[in-house]
């Protein structure tokens, strides 16, 4: 396996190694972890597409461009701290 140095300030290294330390990890495999479970945003695209083919399928669920943003804003403000 290849390795590749990424250069960080100390603070995000730090920030990393204690997170890492919580987990019983390493700050090697963190890095792995978060790249290998965090979506691309043509990955998140696809699977919002794919949710609702679905729920139109299952419910008839159609909404209007202005209910979708709607949405994806309430959404937001409901993640708002954990992002």
């Amino acid at each position: 396996m290849a390795h590749t140095t990424i250069k960080v300030e100390d603070t995000v290294r730090d920030r990393l190694a204690a997170l890492a330390a919580e987990k019983g990890t390493s700050i090697a495999q963190l890095v792995s972890d978060f790249a290998a479970h965090t979506l691309t945003a043509s990955e998140r695209a696809e699977r919002t597409a794919r949710t609702l083919a679905v729920l139109r399928e299952m419910s008839g669920y159609t909404p209007t461009p202005e209910q979708d943003r709607a949405a994806d804003a309430e959404l937001d403000r409901r993640l708002g701290d954990t992002a």
